[in-house]
């Protein structure tokens, strides 16, 4: 690849993959022609967590530690550490930090842009004094799983933004496709890959077309996607803590529950957090160790040390580890604890190639017309799941010289080469639409706009409604306009908007509608979906004394 015509008006562009359990950032190095990962404090992955103190200079604010200190003082200060904020981005819930017995509050892209905020600082100055290039990172591309809602992907851009990056130069792309550019950017000939990233808190299944063209350069493209956004390494790490669990309880006498924070049971509130952030921390340790290994040692002597010791320290096989059903809720809602209850991990990883069966139906594909497959994420290096792959598909999974723990994040740095470079050539990634948009109409039934698997061209895809809204009742003067996703399509006709998959974006109203009889009045809907799959909504009244109304879905939830 060539590396003239660099856009440096638009200022540097930094590759994150921004990750449940553990993030990693990229950048193009130009001289050398390739994507190059940047250490932060010393390491290319970095724990996504942070952890709050009091600031020695000033009570009244809050100093941060990030990255591996915040993952190790979340032992010690479980009450002021946040580990896993990507899970909570999409929700309007707040996040509670304790700190000297004082309680704040921040929103879910607070603590994330906290820590993306982070990362650019410490990319700055390594890409300052160590690739001597001055300047600093203005602009991102920011990866997020395929299967992201409009919310999901909104929060992540505000987070960017607090983070301290140009609104303006902030790119949305999705994880398996990133993924795909690191594997594609030397591949010489034609094929379908199938993704498969099991990340730490989200799985997605992606099936794409990497085509070769004349001149070399290869062409990317998402014929289908399917994935299950509440399923991850996390929940797999979960299966281990419920096995050390199960062992506590019969140590105790089931006396003493670490997950009540109220109970009567002798054990401070801090004693549990300590307890369990040490005993989630143990159980990922084992799982990336039963990767390797046939069994493994847990000893966490002690777990906790009031109103008794208790030691742990126990054998776990990999046998075990792929076939303990899981009893506890282990803090868990009633509706998580339902999905996972009676589980192992043999089970979920199954499930995650349930959702690779749904993906190639999507796409009207079988098994035989896959030609490789690329494994992403941390928990795809459980042995068993390559196992799994190579048994279903007849094929061993791809070996790629690039750990898939790198794979997105130097895929999002190709990304970045080509906004800094325009007239570069390069891996190019045909966007699609990945769920079915569309408009609550009477019925509360779902009027289907945007279908699933559309390119999407560089300015926008732009689609008019199939029909226009009529005015319901005589003489009204305004009109709800609210869009929906279907983020579980099955292809049936007449669904409603209360089934289960569809996702409520946003809503707003079409005030000032000429006054008339029922029907009378039409207003014409056109949905606008840009490359980063953000939706943008324009109503307009069709009179000749209409009016217009615009709801930007990435600003309007409720």
């Amino acid at each position: 690849m060539g590396t003239l015509g660099l856009d440096m008006e638009r200022g540097l562009f930094l590759g994150i993959d921004f990750g449940t359990t553990n993030s990693v950032v990229s950048i193009y190095n130009f001289a050398e022609g390739e994507a190059q990962t940047i250490p932060i404090d010393g390491s290319n992955i970095f724990p996504t967590a942070i952890q709050f103190e009091s600031d020695p200079e000033d009570e009244d604010k809050l100093a941060r530690i990030f990255g591996v200190q915040a993952k190790e003082a979340a032992i010690i200060y479980p009450l002021s550490t946040i580990l896993s904020i990507k899970r909570h981005l999409g929700s309007d819930e707040k996040i509670p930090v304790i700190v000297d017995d004082k309680e704040f509050f921040f929103s879910p892209e607070q603590i994330a842009g906290e820590i993306l905020g982070y990362l650019k600082q410490r990319a700055d100055e390594y890409a300052q004094e160590e690739m001597e290039i001055s300047g600093e990172f203005s602009g991102c591309v920011i990866t997020v799983p395929a299967n992201s809602t409009d919310k999901q992907k909104k929060m992540t851009k505000d987070a960017a933004v607090f983070a301290g990056f140009d609104p303006e130069s902030i790119y949305l792309r999705l994880e398996p496709a990133a993924s795909a550019i690191s594997y594609a950017v030397n591949e010489e000939s034609s094929k379908k890959v199938l993704v498969y990233d099991f990340g730490g808190g989200t799985f997605d299944a992606c099936v794409l077309e990497v085509k070769i063209e004349d001149e070399g350069e290869p062409t990317i493209s998402i014929i289908s996607t399917y994935g299950d956004n509440s399923l991850g390494g996390n929940d797999i790490d979960k299966v281990i803590m419920d096995i050390v669990y199960e062992e506590f309880k019969k140590i105790t006498g089931e006396e003493i529950d670490l997950f009540d924070e109220n109970a009567d049971d002798g054990v401070s509130r801090r004693q549990k957090k300590v307890a369990l952030v040490r005993l989630q921390q143990a159980a990922n340790q084992a799982k990336e160790r039963l990767s390797q290994t046939k069994s493994t040692k847990i000893t966490l002597a002690p777990l906790i040390q009031e109103p008794r010791i208790v030691n742990i320290n126990m054998e776990i096989t990999r046998e075990e580890f792929l076939t303990h059903k899981r009893v506890n809720p282990l803090g868990d809602t009633p509706e998580q604890f339902a999905k996972f209850e009676g589980k192992s991990a043999g089970d979920l990883i199954e499930e995650t190639l349930a959702c690779v069966s749904r993906c190639l139906e999507a796409g009207g594909l079988t098994e035989a017309d896959i030609n490789e497959i690329f494994l992403v994420g941390g928990s795809s290096s459980i042995l068993y799941v390559g196992e799994k792959i190579t048994e279903r598909f007849g094929k061993e999974p791809f070996k790629s010289k690039i750990s898939p723990a790198l794979s997105i994040s130097q895929g999002a740095a190709y990304y970045c080469n080509m906004i800094m470079m325009p007239t570069v050539r390069g891996p190019v990634v045909q966007e699609r639409t990945i769920h079915p948009l569309g408009l609550e109409i009477s019925g509360r039934r779902f009027m289907e706009i945007v279908a699933a698997g559309l390119d999407i061209p560089k300015g926008g895809l732009t689609i008019d409604a199939p029909e226009p809204l009529m005015t319901n009742m005589d003489a009204v003067t305004s009109m709800a306009i609210i869009a929906w996703e279907n983020t579980s399509p099955t292809g049936e006709k007449g669904i409603t908007v209360n089934r289960d998959g569809m996702k409520r974006l946003a809503g707003t109203s079409l005030r000032g509608i000429p006054q008339g009889p029922r029907g009378q009045e039409k207003v014409k809907v056109s949905f606008h979906v840009g490359q980063d799959n953000m939706l943008r909504v324009m109503a307009q009244s069709l009179s000749t004394d209409g009016v217009v109304t615009e709801l930007s879905v990435d600003e309007l939830y409720s």
